[in-house]
């Protein structure tokens, strides 16, 4: 089945305006794409595919998401949405603000501990050491103990 070159609207020059200022890899490859069409040196799917490396028929599921949508929903990355936080956000700004206290917490367990009292919260605590580590930057305030033979 033959498909028709889509019909671009933007110019060459835009098109490598927009080429030359994008950072992310996908959208920079559909871009490419288009420019190619728009500048007639492809002249079908299977001919850019092979330019970039790409299966025609990804190429096609652009250039159908280009005629139907035009260039915002060919820039269109789908990303899933991924895991939701351990805890919400009221709860992270709350302990957030625990954290910055100058005392602050002496180990991960305290920090479980105040969850479980104020919050009525349990969480794993490798889970909260990470999650505390990422967020916040954060480590527990008390110096551990040295080993005696290191002096």
């Amino acid at each position: 089945m033959h498909r028709d070159r889509p019909l671009v609207t933007e110019s060459p020059d835009e098109l490598k305006a927009l080429l030359n200022h994008e950072t992310q890899r996908q959208r920079r490859q559909r871009l490419h794409a288009l420019y190619l069409f728009a500048t007639d040196q492809a002249t079908t799917r299977q001919a850019v595919a092979q330019l970039l490396g790409l299966h025609r028929e990804t190429i096609g599921r652009w250039m159908a998401c280009y005629t139907t949508g035009g260039l915002g929903a060919l820039l269109d990355i789908y990303v899933p949405a991924g895991k939701p936080p351990a805890l919400s956000a009221v709860v992270l700004a709350d302990l957030e603000q625990q954290l910055r206290r100058p005392e602050g917490f002496p180990s991960h367990k305290a920090i479980r501990v105040w969850l479980a009292q104020t919050h009525q919260i349990t969480i794993n605590g490798k889970t909260l050491q990470k999650l505390i580590h990422r967020r916040f930057g954060a480590r527990p305030k008390v110096a551990r103990p040295s080993d005696i033979k290191k002096h």
